[in-house]
């Protein structure tokens, strides 16, 4: 009898963990919880947590995991985009009054230069999201580049932002994703430097910010635009970038610099404070050197291995990018 009683509490033990353990990979599945130790789970950010349920998956098929995990019906335009263009054609971007782009993505920052969102050779190349940032969940900073084509295509009329009226007239930026539309609003409009030879040399690949690097960052950009935006930009917001060659310098990029519009903005307040904005005086050759580094500044001396670059190939990139921080 006893040895049935036991067999009995055994068998009982047993039902129980398992319905413990069931109830705990249900609220690993809903992205709250992950392990911590014997007995013990903690709660992290969902940011946190996407990432690590959705390890080895690009920004899009991140985006269309959590969207159908979550019953969200996909953005139609983008999802037939999608099944026109191919998988890495993952956004569309409106900006100004004649720039409407498909937005790809790929392994890296060469295929795009030479290919189109088809993936056919090109010499217009296509307008492509920096391979190494994520826009879901969104890095700090994103980054869109493209050709400036003397025709006109893919970046080629970002060149009419030169002109505060076509500014003032356009102060929006969409950006559509399988997840629907996004505003941004422009702060800064300039010209960097990106000959790293130069002395007012400008490191535009910047996907994380402290506190500090953010204020620098932006601070710098705002006070280097062409124009004054009573857009203020601060620690928290998402920033859009738009890069596209320019020769003000031998080796430079014209920049849109924008954020994303907060909770309790709409796209008419934001647009009427560009619709204020007024030069600034500031000239190309005015430009003084950028001293900040950005996030690079933090990471002086630190191991390469420890960065946000984890393949050989980002790993060497930016190694060459950034050689005068790392000590040999």
């Amino acid at each position: 009898m006893a040895c049935r009683e036991k067999r009995f509490a055994v068998l009982l033990s047993v039902a129980f963990l398992s319905v413990a353990f069931l109830s705990v990979v249900s609220l690993f599945r809903k992205g709250t919880m992950v392990w911590a130790g014997p007995a013990s789970f903690v709660e992290l950010e969902p940011e946190h947590t996407l990432r690590d349920q959705t390890v080895g998956m690009s920004s899009n098929e991140r985006l269309r995991w959590y969207l159908e995990e979550n019953g969200i019906d996909e953005d139609a335009q983008v999802a037939q985009a999608q099944a026109q263009f191919g998988p890495e054609c993952v956004a569309i971007l409106n900006a100004g009054g004649e720039i409407r782009e498909y937005v790809a993505q790929g392994e890296d920052n060469d295929y795009y230069l030479h290919h189109n969102v088809r993936g056919v050779e090109d010499i217009n190349g296509a307008a492509f999201f920096d391979s190494r940032c994520s826009f879901f969940p969104q890095d700090d900073q994103i980054i869109i580049h493209g050709h400036n084509m003397k025709g006109g295509a893919v970046f080629g009329r970002l060149n009419n932002y030169r002109d505060i009226n076509y500014l003032r007239s356009h102060p929006l930026i969409t950006l559509e994703t399988l997840a629907g539309d996004e505003y941004y609003v422009p702060y800064a409009v300039t010209d960097v430097n990106v000959d790293m030879d130069a002395d007012n040399y400008f490191l535009e690949i910047v996907w994380k910010f402290e506190p500090e690097s953010f204020e620098h960052y932006t601070g710098y950009l705002k006070e280097k635009s062409y124009y004054d935006i009573p857009v203020d930009v601060e620690y928290g917001d998402k920033l859009l970038t738009l890069s596209t060659c320019s020769y003000v310098y031998s080796d430079s990029r014209l920049l849109i610099c924008a954020r994303k519009l907060r909770e309790g903005e709409t796209p008419e307040s934001a647009g009427s404070l560009v619709a204020r904005s007024g030069l600034s005086g500031v000239k190309p050759d005015e430009i003084a050197p950028y001293t900040g580094g950005g996030d690079y500044e933090r990471l002086r001396g630190r191991e390469i291995e420890a960065l946000k670059y984890e393949t050989e190939s980002e790993i060497l990139y930016l190694k060459d990018a950034v050689q005068d921080l790392f000590e040999e």
